[in-house]
């Protein structure tokens, strides 16, 4: 992470866009160290202004695709997002009218201030970040994280409609793949 941070302050000392595999972690398994890994990656990345962040879905030494840690990192990117946007000054100066109307009202959270920027304010992530107690995650189920990601993939692809290629675009993709194939043993019989 050091080393690509490195590269990030070169790229921007000279002025060109920058690219770090910063979303992804090498362990093996949906575990803590792949959240740690994640989390601490994307977050430093977006607070160092990275313009592009890879590694979202990829883990053990960006061998492993999962489906599952994509839909996580949806949320850790989501989260990154709102944190490195930070709070943003709606008024000037800052909730002057608020402060003015608290006379009125009886606490912030009913004002209509609060009403009208609360969801913007704030990252509301989706159910796979549990957010409830310890007795309402008893009684859902106790689900992991790992759990409400593989639950959310399987109602996504349960919903895609898939996509249909014409059937010439088929079958010249067909012939690349061919093509390449033989192409690639030659080599390897040489």
């Amino acid at each position: 992470m050091i080393l690509d941070l490195g590269y990030v302050e070169i790229g921007k000392y000279l002025n060109l866009p920058t690219h770090a595999y910063l979303g992804m972690s090498d362990a093996k398994i949906l575990d803590m160290q792949t959240g740690f890994e994640t989390g601490m990656g994307t977050l430093l990345a977006g607070i160092k202004g990275v313009n592009m962040i890879s590694g979202a879905g990829m883990m053990d030494f960006e061998t492993t695709q999962s489906i599952q840690k994509l839909v996580i990192d949806n949320e850790i990117c989501g989260m990154t997002h709102k944190f490195v946007k930070g709070i943003i000054q709606r008024d000037d100066p800052i909730a002057k009218n608020l402060i003015k109307d608290m006379e009125e009202k009886t606490h912030l959270l009913s004002h209509d201030h609060t009403l009208k920027w609360f969801r913007e304010e704030q990252y509301i992530p989706s159910k796979i970040i549990d957010r409830s107690t310890n007795e309402e995650w008893i009684s859902k189920g106790r689900k992991t994280i790992g759990e409400r990601a593989n639950e959310t993939v399987n109602k996504l692809l349960s919903n895609y409609p898939g996509v249909s290629l014409d059937d010439d675009i088929i079958e010249d993709l067909t012939k690349i793949i061919k093509y390449a194939n033989v192409d690639f043993k030659s080599k390897l019989e040489v």
